[in-house]
């Protein structure tokens, strides 16, 4: 066994080739003794074999056989290449040509492939040394190609040479004799090949989809049409999640459906892989079947190999890369059945579903994620109609589909047929409202559809697209709105209007566990973050995990309870000492704001920062007009060097500037200005997309409003991000973008814009304060969160109604608790209802207002009181 073990190394190292020409000329000359004529002896038979005639028909034997058994194994390796789309991508266009051309153009192209490879002068397959290999990233699939191909040249040539030889030698015919040998070399270089060069890939890829096989016929294939399941499963989602603990309180902390980035295309890949030819954005797994974080975490990793493999096996497809959100990247052919590749991508993702042993739509489900305003965006580009409404262009595959919102209403409900779809998100444009109607209308009682681009995570938006009936799911996204009580404020919109959360990332991500502390927070729906490797993404799952398994550790413990007073004095007199703020990295390079602040005892070298908590926050790839401003350096603010040097430089609706297109940095250094030399070098950073503008706003303008002061000073979020919103405000009149008498709507909309001050500079603080505030008061950062809202719901509840509008729906045992209690009703409520029970109450105060046509968004911030 050593010595075999041995042999596959030295042939996978070069030695294969030695090993061809070894073998050839070995079979070619001992098979010669089949030729000897009768009656030599001897010195004769030897001189028949080394300086005869047929010396000259052995060695070109010699040569046939081991040229043969390069150039067919080799071709076996490239065209499979070609076949997959596996090829690199500098040379795979004119392969793909050749290979689909038909007649003497593709017989002469294989003749010149035959000829060329074993001498290295063919274009696709490297030669070093005696070592070939196609020019192509590795491929299971590809690697399997050569050793298959030299099996079934073996298993061609073999027998024919024994027969041939059989009849040659009976029949003393000398050419079936010759012909034979020759088949005999070919057929056994094939077999050398076969056994010990590639060692084991061949066999490593078949036992792989045997394995997959056999268990994809494990499970049985429905006759029945996913559109009448579908239903049952969305409601079993509604009212289940993955994980639920019981806390001691009587409160629930539910850890929400997994939505895990599978496939990626759209604006999402298009730098990254301009290659690929998906133009929808996202495909999600679902683990439905998952018992907790850690199953979803191993189910979705097998996922996404499997389905990685069976697109890397299959003609006309390819992996490009991962995507920025853990998504695979992929280049796939349509069927001809299908009307955009993204149909045969959805059902390779079936397929994986089934291969690795789970029950498509019981066990794993799938989401969609079109991101369709890109496709609509890509229409008006294309076709110059900037104002066209429900035509949407897929820009990235070959035949450059267009539809209409019917067309891709109907592609839906086709798709829903087929495929285990359970959630839909920005199936339409942004501003295709007929477009949402049409498909809440056909499916919104079975699949989740979710508005991202559509709300932006906007209060008063949420509202109106609830009240129009255009989704049943808000997608949320605390970047898009830029505080985490504005965030808050928003989910409580959505659940007041009977809808669904879904938290969600961005594709530019720091590692930072934002998102999760969201979705515990509201018991939301389910949380999406991205696929099964990114180490950024995994950090957002992670961090429920964790928060689920130190719960699950403490269940059932009893803890003393003491006051510790001197403790709590200490903490109470910490003091926020610094705020230092920076660009922070994301996944992407680019960077976005991250921000350290500290606590300690003024004065204390050794202890002035005996506290730090972070915030850091994403950034979008597309983003919704409505969302808050990610604060770049492109982003000029007006100045006396603005002014003086205006013919450099384009005003922007907003009263901001950008460098006009086409200034050269030649231009910048013949006005012999230092100042403006900083200016240009400094938006030149990142391709304009730095963030040291947003940086300097938290280091001059909001620190100060924050450095020397107690931390106890800062009770609630809400109160901090008061100070920040006002800080917004107070910036935009100061830079005379907004009136001090301006109407309080317009106040409203500069504040929840934040273009002075930067949504990444501002939301980076409240991250960061709403996790220094829960640290003191021994919390998690979801754990005030759930407490803001539950106050905030409370004192919606008392100001509209109060106990007469809820009254049927507090449980019997806390009506007579509530009744009586001495302290104020929103307090009372607070302390003594669930998180679940409050939304059920909102719910009825927001139809008490309906009723008085007043507004849920308005009753909140009239609570609320942040603007």
């Amino acid at each position: 066994m050593k010595i075999i073990y041995y042999l596959k190394q030295k042939l996978h190292s070069g030695w294969v080739i030695a090993n061809h020409i070894l073998v050839s000329f070995h079979v070619a000359f001992i098979s010669s003794v089949l030729c000897i004529p009768k009656g030599l002896q001897g010195k004769e038979v030897l001189g028949f074999v080394f300086t005869s005639v047929d010396t000259i028909i052995s060695a070109i034997f010699w040569y046939i056989s081991f040229h043969t058994g390069i150039a067919i194994h080799e071709m076996g390796h490239y065209l499979r290449a070609v076949k997959l789309n596996a090829l690199n991508e500098n040379i795979l266009p004119d392969a793909q040509k050749k290979y689909k051309s038909t007649g003497f153009a593709k017989l002469f192209w294989y003749v010149g492939m035959f000829i060329k490879i074993p001498y290295g002068k063919f274009t696709g397959v490297k030669k070093e040394g005696l070592t070939y290999y196609p020019e192509a990233p590795f491929n299971l699939s590809v690697a399997a190609a050569g050793p298959e191909i030299s099996g079934n040249m073996a298993l061609v040539m073999l027998p024919i040479a024994v027969i041939l030889l059989t009849l040659g030698l009976i029949g003393e015919h000398t050419i079936l004799t010759y012909i034979g040998r020759l088949c005999l070399g070919i057929g056994t270089v094939g077999l050398l090949d076969f056994l010990l060069a590639d060692p084991g890939k061949y066999r490593e890829f078949k036992e792989r989809e045997s394995r997959a096989k056999q268990k994809a016929e494990k499970i049985e294939i429905s006759k029945e049409s996913w559109l009448y399941k579908v239903k049952q499963v969305k409601e079993m989602m509604m009212l289940k999640r993955i994980q639920e603990i019981l806390l001691p309180d009587g409160e629930k902390l539910r850890a929400p459906w997994q939505y895990r980035n599978c496939g990626m295309g759209g604006r999402h890949t298009e730098k990254e892989y301009p290659e690929s030819n998906i133009s929808m954005q996202e495909m999600m797994f679902v683990p439905l079947c998952a018992k907790n974080y850690e199953e979803a975490q191993m189910i979705t990793v097998a996922l996404q190999t499997r389905l990685k493999e069976i697109i890397e096996k299959s003609e006309g497809a390819r992996v490009m890369g991962i995507g920025l959100e853990g998504g695979l990247a992929p280049y796939i052919t349509k069927d001809p059945k299908d009307i955009v590749p993204e149909q045969r991508m959805w059902r390779m993702a079936v397929q994986a579903i089934r291969d690795i042993g789970y029950k498509p739509g019981e066990d794993i489900a799938l989401a969609f994620d079109p991101a369709v305003s890109e496709l609509s965006n890509a229409y008006r580009e294309e076709f110059n109609q900037p104002d066209a409404v429900g035509m949407y262009y897929f820009w990235r595959g070959e035949e450059k589909v267009v539809m209409s919102r019917d067309q891709l209403v109907e592609l839906y409900k086709k798709t829903v047929q087929e495929i285990p779809l359970v959630m839909l998100e920005d199936g339409f444009a942004e501003d295709d409202y007929e477009g949402w109607r049409l498909v809440m209308k056909e499916l919104g009682d079975k699949l989740f559809i979710v508005g991202d681009d559509i709300v932006t995570t906007k209060d008063s938006t949420i509202e109106k697209c609830a009240d129009d009936g255009l989704m049943n799911v808000s997608l949320i996204k605390a970047n898009q709105i830029g505080t985490l009580s504005e965030t808050l404020i928003a989910m409580l919109v959505a659940l007041g209007k009977g809808m669904d959360l879904l938290v969600s990332h961005r594709s530019k991500s720091p590692n930072d566990d934002m998102e999760a502390q969201i979705a515990l927070a509201a018991n939301t729906m389910g949380i999406k973050a991205g696929g099964g490797a990114n180490t950024e993404r995994l950090f957002k799952y992670g961090s429920i995990t964790k928060i689920m398994k130190e719960l699950e550790s403490a269940r059932g413990k009893k803890f003393e309870r003491k006051e510790y007073t001197d403790i709590r004095d200490f903490l109470n007199n910490l003091v926020i000492t610094d705020i230092i703020a920076y660009e922070e990295p994301t996944n992407a390079g680019i960077p976005s704001v991250g921000v350290n602040i500290y606590a300690g005892i003024p004065g204390s070298e050794e202890y002035k920062k005996i506290l730090k908590m972070t915030g850091s926050t994403p950034l979008g790839t597309s983003a919704g007009t409505g969302e808050a401003i990610h604060l770049v350096d492109s982003i000029i603010e007006k100045s006396p060097l603005v002014d003086k040097y205006s013919e450099l430089f384009t005003p922007q609706p907003d009263k901001t500037f950008k460098f006009k297109k086409g200034i050269k940095e030649s231009d910048i250094i013949d006005k012999n200005d230092p100042e403006l030399t900083a200016l240009w070098q400094k938006v030149q950073r990142y391709e304009g997309k730095g963030c040291l503008n947003a940086v300097n706003n938290i280091v001059t303008i909001i620190a100060p409003q924050f450095i020397g002061k107690k931390v106890s000073e800062f009770r609630s979020i809400s109160m901090i991000d008061k100070i920040l919103l006002n800080l917004e405000k107070e910036t935009a009149i100061a830079r005379g973008k907004l009136a001090k008498s301006a109407p309080q709507e317009e106040i409203i909309e500069v504040m929840q814009r934040k273009g002075n001050l930067g949504m990444n500079a501002i939301l980076s603080v409240s991250l960061a304060m709403g996790r220094m505030i829960s640290h003191i008061q021994g919390k998690e950062l979801w754990q005030l969160l759930r407490e803001e809202m539950k106050q905030l719901m409370a004192k919606v509840i008392v100001a509209n109604g109060g106990w007469e509008i809820i009254k049927d729906i507090v449980p019997k045992e806390k009506v007579s608790v509530i009744q009586s209690a001495k302290e104020n009703l929103a307090t009372v409520l607070q302390k003594e209802l669930t998180f679940d029970i409050l939304v059920k109450c909102l719910q009825n105060v927001e139809k008490k207002l309906k009723k008085e046509n007043k507004k849920l968004y308005q009753a909140l911030r009239e609570q609320a009181q942040i603007y």
